[in-house]
């Protein structure tokens, strides 16, 4: 059957993202189920499958996988390393042409004859399906991935990964479509699938926002708030993909949820491994009680950040460890540009660092405190 599409280049940038994040992620978990003797299967789920592979350019000479079939790749090498690992992958397309070419093609993969299983449904309906078959199995506490990658914003409803994020060791990847929702967000048309997608209708006050810039901002704010409020994500990054003459209003946005913060950690230092290339990744951090809905949280600098939020424990010493882990969640920083940060308002006499004996004063790590004590402006 013929393939149905040729890849466009944003969406090579997101199956670049899923291929350096799935193997760390495969590694850690499997490497920690084995550690403490643990079921060694993972789950993955792909909620808006596609064909698995397409035709690299117009030329249609080549070919190049898709988000299961990277998966798929990933896990053939994991098993054959090891054969007690185990990825059940659960493959849902409502396009049935799709299904066809990726069943044949996840069945010529699976070497292995692990549990890959394509089906012809939508999403919504399928995945409540598939979480009862878990619960029956006891799989449930097993670790699950969810790449939620649709054509618009509807189908993955917020009561929907709610229920997904109830499970312990469960991720989400979604591609947030903000350009769409942008445009659309206030014809009453769409109004029930707004209302689903982010569980409310407080997405009708974008009519307060005076530009194309803070409509954006407000409405990736609130529904990265409904993932923590009502899907109770503990950890929510969206990761603006800078598409080219776009300026800082992309197409869409990668947002990634969980309940585990090393998850996080994990996918915000592969993102910056995939961003030299024109579809740059930026993390820019979600609204904190400092901030109004309506801006965006990219505006403001990392320094600045760190800044104050020394300052609002101004009569403690703060571990290292708890100020990273802030910055992780809350901004754009990584650990590289958050110990700049802090040496850069360390130089300024704005903090402290009390270092560990045998720390370097170059730089700071693990097992240091930081005291906040004002000092000039930067």
């Amino acid at each position: 059957m013929e393939i149905p599409w040729v890849i466009e280049e944003q969406t090579k940038v997101k199956h670049e993202l899923l291929k350096r994040y799935i193997r760390p992620w495969m590694a850690i978990l499997y490497s920690t189920q084995k550690k403490f003797n643990l079921l060694e299967v993972l789950l993955y789920f792909d909620g808006f499958s596609g064909p698995g592979i397409y035709y690299e350019d117009e030329k249609k000479e080549t070919t190049c996988l898709g988000s299961p079939l990277i998966v798929a790749e990933a896990a053939n090498d994991y098993t054959e390393a090891e054969s007690k690992r185990k990825l059940n992958m659960f493959l849902i397309d409502k396009d049935s042409k799709c299904v066809e070419i990726l069943r044949k093609h996840i069945n010529e993969m699976n070497k292995f004859n692990q549990d890959w299983i394509v089906f012809n449904a939508e999403f919504e309906q399928k995945i409540h399906e598939i979480l009862n078959e878990l619960d029956k199995k006891r799989l449930s506490t097993q670790p699950m991935f969810f790449f939620i990658d649709p054509f618009g914003y509807s189908g993955f409803p917020i009561k929907t990964l709610e229920r997904i994020l109830k499970y312990p060791r469960a991720e989400l990847f979604i591609n947030f479509m903000i350009y769409d929702i942008a445009r659309f967000c206030e014809e009453q048309q769409f109004e029930a699938k707004l209302n689903e997608l982010y569980g409310n209708n407080e997405y009708k006050n974008v009519s307060k926002c005076s530009t194309p810039e803070t409509r954006q901002a407000y409405l990736l704010n609130l529904y990265c708030k409904s993932l923590k409020e009502i899907a109770k994500a503990e950890f929510v990054m969206p990761f603006r993909v800078n598409t080219p003459d776009k300026g800082t209003r992309p197409r869409y946005y990668l947002i990634h949820a969980s309940k585990n913060l090393k998850a996080l950690k994990v996918m915000k230092d592969n993102m910056g491994k995939v961003s030299d290339n024109e579809y740059r990744f930026e993390a820019i951090g979600i609204a904190t009680k400092q901030m109004s809905l309506f801006e965006d949280p990219g505006k403001i600098e990392l320094i600045e950040r760190i800044k104050g939020y020394c300052a609002t424990r101004i009569t403690d010493k703060i571990a290292y460890e708890e100020i990273e882990d802030w910055a992780y969640t809350n901004t754009d920083g990584v650990s590289k540009t958050i110990k700049e940060s802090l040496l850069i308002l360390e130089i300024n006499n704005i903090i402290k660092i009390e270092r560990q004996p045998r720390q370097q004063k170059s730089t700071v790590t693990k097992g240091a405190k930081i005291n906040y004590i004002g000092g000039k402006q930067i």
